[in-house]
């Protein structure tokens, strides 16, 4: 009898008969979509030269809401909201902060962890992307921070300024082997977006015999691939909440 990963061929009386073999079928493909931002804009607004009091923060989980996160990914179930805390420092050496603009935000940041299609079941998370708000203040200032952070990151290895090509005023990626972290100024706004996904149904896995440059390389592929299709259209959403 001979096995394949599929199907398998069985000889029944001297016929060669084509059955399954119990093994499992792959899962369907990930299906990816776009953004079509529906939530309110956040319409605050900033003391002229100052930041925003913490208390008055929008809520990170609020920020994509599950028809938004559908749009983006159609086959998305489970979702789960994670809250982030978010330690804010005064970020303007030119005064001192006002008070009530600096500490932590309990729903500063936060982490959408959902299922997407792969030989789990649909109540496994295995994909996620996290929403991080890092400064709500005059858009002057925050323009200020943002450039000394790209200044900053610019220099690591993996940086890629994205401009305003994900829907933002301005936007750049640090890439690592198997994650990308992004960074956007949108008005009296800057946060960040990141996350990664190991849904089987994303790329073609490795078979089990892979070598390690192969399964590398599907892991690339795998992290590219939740740049360019998800990571670039959530920010699109928070983007347009915020303009």
């Amino acid at each position: 009898m001979f096995r394949s990963r599929w199907m398998c061929i069985t000889a029944v009386a001297g016929t060669v008969l084509l059955a399954g073999c119990g093994e499992e079928k792959p899962p369907p493909s990930v299906e990816f979509g776009s953004a079509a931002p529906a939530g309110d804009k956040l319409g605050l607004q900033p003391p002229s030269g100052a930041a925003v009091a913490l208390a008055q923060w929008p809520d990170a989980c609020k920020l994509v809401t599950d028809g938004e996160l559908s749009a983006v990914l159609p086959q998305s179930k489970s979702v789960e909201r994670k809250p982030v805390k978010v330690s804010i420092i005064n970020f303007n050496p030119l005064a001192d902060a006002a008070p009530g603009t600096t500490g932590d935000v309990p729903r500063g940041g936060c982490e959408f962890d959902f299922h997407l299609p792969g030989t789990t079941g649909d109540d496994v998370r295995n994909s996620n992307f996290t929403v991080t708000v890092t400064a709500v203040a005059d858009p002057a200032l925050v323009a200020d921070k943002y450039r000394e952070d790209k200044k900053d990151d610019g220099t690591k290895k993996g940086f890629k300024d994205l401009t305003g090509s994900w829907g933002a005023q301005d936007c750049y990626s640090v890439d690592s082997v198997l994650s990308a972290e992004v960074t956007c100024m949108q008005g009296a706004y800057e946060f960040e977006v990141g996350g990664s996904s190991y849904a089987e149904g994303l790329v073609k896995q490795p078979g089990p015999d892979a070598k390690p440059a192969e399964n590398l390389a599907a892991a690339a592929e795998r992290k590219q691939l939740w740049t360019d299709k998800v990571l670039s259209q959530v920010t699109r959403t928070v983007a347009a909440r915020m303009a």
